[in-house]
């Protein structure tokens, strides 16, 4: 077993070299909270500990050597997150001890009607086989009812889509950056609407919510949606690029298996909470 401060909570981070996961691992640093965080791959860094999700043992091991108080799961796969879920997340629960708290953060995207502004006890749903987005919406949305049904110390969180800030920028971002240094056409919708969230603020939230040992289902981000298109144009900005994205508008017909608006109700959160979360 690691060595550890006597009475310091104990955090393991369950994807810790990820976009959430690495900057949560910072902020509980900066908050004095021993952290550790797992990986597929052998780091350098000290409290990265390799760890194989799919393989019990080796996900026994890290649980033996961290005893953490808490486990945030912030592992996600596009592709493969079925098997992440019915996997990885099968054996997590196999094994946790039932006095430690465990963390699963979700997605609004279980939020398969589109309408917007979804509280906490609105109904989820999945998605059929034909959508892209079928395999990690249907895996998220398993992965909520075994842990409500498995472990009862939990945090579900879900959440909008996630962003940085100069130095820390999302792929979805990266990608829009490439296109315009390639000179190539940037499009977004402009009635898609998501509740973008900033990752240090999400990451103080949990911090939050753990040390008043919240337990149950919570919205994280700020009360206001945007549009894919407005977002893109005020995160260009913020990174000072002087560029307008073209706009253009979602044909609901011809895009079935889109959900237009999985806008979050966070009134709970922000009612709850001291930490501030900034529009885009």
């Amino acid at each position: 077993m690691l060595k550890n401060v006597r009475g310091k909570m104990k955090l393991l981070i369950l994807g810790g070299k990820g976009f959430l996961g690495s900057n949560l691992m910072v902020t509980a640093n900066k908050k004095n909270i021993t952290v550790y965080g797992t990986s597929r791959s052998v780091s350098n860094e000290i409290n990265i500990i390799k760890t194989d999700i799919f393989d019990k043992s080796s996900l026994l091991s890290v649980l033996t050597k961290t005893a953490p108080d808490v486990i945030v799961w912030t592992l996600m796969s596009s592709q493969n997150e079925i098997e992440l879920i019915n996997s990885g997340l099968q054996n997590l629960l196999s094994i946790i001890r039932k006095e430690t708290k465990l963390i699963f953060i979700s997605t609004d995207a279980v939020f398969t009607e589109g309408i917007g502004n979804y509280k906490e006890t609105d109904r989820i749903g999945i998605l059929p086989n034909e959508s892209p987005l079928s395999a990690y919406v249907n895996a998220k949305y398993t992965g909520e009812s075994l842990i409500k049904s498995h472990h009862k110390d939990h945090m579900i969180i879900r959440t909008g889509p996630i962003y940085g800030g100069s130095s820390n920028i999302e792929k979805r971002t990266a990608r829009i950056i490439k296109k315009i240094a390639n000179k190539e056409s940037v499009k977004a919708a402009t009635n898609l609407y998501r509740s973008f969230v900033h990752v240090d603020d999400l990451s103080t939230a949990i911090l939050e919510l753990i040390s008043i040992k919240f337990i149950g289902t919570i919205h994280l981000g700020p009360s206001k949606k945007v549009s894919y298109h407005s977002f893109y144009n005020r995160r260009l900005k913020q990174l000072g690029f002087n560029y307008s994205v073209n706009p253009f508008k979602i044909d609901k017909e011809d895009s079935s298996y889109i959900s237009l608006d999985t806008s979050l109700n966070t009134q709970k959160a922000n009612s709850l909470l001291k930490t501030e979360f900034r529009e885009i």
